[in-house]
Order: C-alpha cells, then structure tokens, then sequence
C-alpha cells in the first residue's frame, strides 16, 4: 500500500532489528537489548495472535513508522462464545516523517488486512496528541480513564511537583528487592513474587457465573504469558484460608518501588480484596496505592472507599490539565462496517456498561 511516498506494509520478523531501533529512539528506553526481549514477548510471542501483529511504514528503504497490536480474547456468557481484540499498542513515527498522517495509514492498512480474523479494536492508551487521528479513523469514546488513588500528602506534593517540572521520570529504578515489600507467607495473607495460574484460575473460576458482560478471558495461558513481561514488576498477593487461596490481587510496581499499580485481582467473596489492601495498607509497603476507575464496580468502591481512596483531588485535576483526558476507544475491525458490526454477542460495544475492564487488558499494565 502506497501512501505519499511511503510503503505502508505489514511488519515481518525480520524486521525486529531496526523496528526496536526506531523504537528505542522515539518511544522507549534506550536500552536495545531489554528493549528487543520486550518486543518478542509482546508481539512474537502473543498466544492470540495469529500472526505477527504490527505494521511498518517505509521511506526509501528505511524503516520511518511501526504500529503493534496487542491479542487477548473476551467473552460473552460462558467461554465458548469467545472474540479476539485487538488494542493498539506501541505507534511510533520517526521525528523527521510526523504529520504526513502514517500513523492513520498504518492503522488503516491493519484494519483492511486484519479483519478476516478479528472483529473488534480497543484502544486502552490513547493519548492527547493521538485521539483526534483515532476518531478520523471512526473510534468512538467509551468513557474517560482516571486513577482511584491513596497516598501520603508527603507523595502528593512529590508527585505532583515532578509533573509539573516534567521530572517524573527521574525517579530512578529501585530494585524490588529493595523496596519496602516483604515477601513470604503472614498467615492469611502470602505475598509472593510469581504467579499462581492455577489458583488464579479457580478463583475466578468459583466466583463467576455466567458473564453478562463482555469480559477477558482469564485462562492459564493468559497468566502465563502476561507475567512473563520482561519489562513487568509486579507483587502477587493471596488471600487463604488452610490450603484454599480465597482471594488474589496483583501490584505493578513503579520504578522507584514507592507506587503501586493494582492490575487484576479475584476473589470468591467480597471480603477477600479488602483482607488484602488492609495487609498492604497495615505495613506501609507504599507511598501510594491506585487503580483505574474503568475497574471499579460499586462494590469494589466501596471496599477503596473504606480504605480511603478517593476518585477527586488535586493530583488528579493536575494530569487532567497537563495530560488532557483519556478515553477508552473502540471500533468493528472493518473499515466499512454495518450497524450489526458494533454488536459481540448480542451487546452493543459501543455502551461501557456492556464491558467488564480490568487493567490487565491494557497492554501498559
């Protein structure tokens, strides 16, 4: 596909050396080697993806733009009646080819030649500069993403002081094993640094009845690959009782170890995720605590509520007016799409109501 001067084409594996170079130049870290184990974990390794999913645009030979896209499979009702999504992950144009719209011919040629196989995308990290090109491109606005969130005064003003100056990300790389997390088992609470498919699994397993909803599918595999982020650092905590595991959740863990991130959790009561954060709160293992509002349900607020997260402040107000708001984005993966292509399972995808989100499905988490 020819676009102004540019061959827009799907990316091939072969690729993977200069595609992580312009990458690692304009996008992420400059580490080429941990940069390269990300990618093949993320795009050569994805259980649901059926091929490799990514897009390149090229200019006299070079690689000049990359799109990715991200597979996990949702369901409907019971597992059997089950899509994959795509979300659009990593996009990147070379500083020297912006505004000549690759990004939206990138994203159009995926559409065209992934449609056979895929039925919806998802747009999870969209950002101020990209959501004006995703709604040209027919995305429609779920709802707007913001952060739930505990903290210290001490971090507020911390935090919002280096995004302000635009220092956040100098907050350096704290190994784990150096924060204040203490890892073993504490009775009724075991706080580990692996993952626990198995139990994972049952516990969803126990606690779901049919699903109403559009919902991730939650199995082994996914757990096992999703953990296996080389560029993840997360914390497993399991509620018990005697030899049962009651209850999970999982903390991504920020660079400077002093944030969390809660990014999937199950329980087979609703007691269990409290009995968790009361433990995590209990001994201080965080500065700050937060959790995207798109995985909250009343019940769970009320759980956050008791524990006093809160959905308002000045931090908040504060990346609204620096980051600009964020909604969740999605669309058929057809480019000329029928009404009956916005429907999964007999549910309008277009109604935030009609999903149940946790962070995990975001490729970031």
């Amino acid at each position: 596909m020819k676009h102004s001067g540019y061959q827009i084409s799907l990316y091939k594996g072969d690729q993977i050396s200069e595609v992580v170079a312009l990458l690692g130049e304009n996008l992420w870290e400059a580490s080429y080697e941990r940069n390269t184990s990300y990618f093949r974990w993320k795009y050569h390794r994805n259980p649901y993806a059926t091929q490799l999913m990514g897009v390149v645009a090229i200019f006299e030979g070079r690689i000049v733009g990359f799109r990715g896209y991200f597979a996990t499979n949702w369901y409907v009702g019971n597992m059997d009646n089950k899509t994959a999504i795509l979300v659009p992950g990593d996009t990147v144009v070379h500083s020297d080819h912006r505004r000549r719209e690759l990004s939206v011919a990138m994203g159009n040629l995926a559409m065209e030649r992934f449609a056979s196989r895929y039925s919806i995308l998802l747009n999870t990290t969209a950002g101020k500069n990209s959501i004006p090109g995703y709604l040209r491109m027919g995305f429609f606005p779920l709802r707007k993403k913001a952060h739930y969130r505990k903290s210290t005064l001490a971090r507020d003003v911390k935090v919002i002081v280096k995004d302000a100056l635009g220092k956040r990300k100098e907050s350096g790389n704290l190994p784990i094993e150096k924060s204040n997390i203490s890892f073993g088992d504490f009775g009724d609470i075991e706080v580990s640094k692996e993952p626990r498919p198995e139990d994972m699994v049952r516990v969803l397993s126990s606690a779901q009845q049919a699903s109403a909803r559009i919902t991730l599918l939650q199995d082994e595999k996914f757990f096992r690959w999703r953990f296996a982020n080389p560029k993840g650092k997360y914390v497993f905590y399991f509620s018990r009782s005697g030899d049962a595991t009651l209850g999970y959740l999982v903390m991504r863990v920020s660079d400077d170890s002093r944030q969390g991130f809660i990014v999937d959790y199950g329980q087979t009561d609703d007691g269990q995720i409290g009995r968790i954060l009361d433990h995590i709160v209990g001994r201080e293992e965080f500065d700050e605590l937060n959790i995207l509002n798109i995985s909250v349900d009343e019940s769970l607020w009320q759980t956050l509520k008791a524990r006093r997260f809160e959905r308002w402040g000045l931090h908040r107000s504060l990346k609204k007016w620096v980051y600009g708001e964020r909604p969740l984005l999605v669309r058929p993966v057809k480019q000329q799409c029928s009404e009956a292509d916005w429907f999964f399972g007999g549910l309008d995808i277009r109604h935030m109501a009609n999903w149940h989100f946790k962070h995990i499905c975001q490729d970031d988490a």
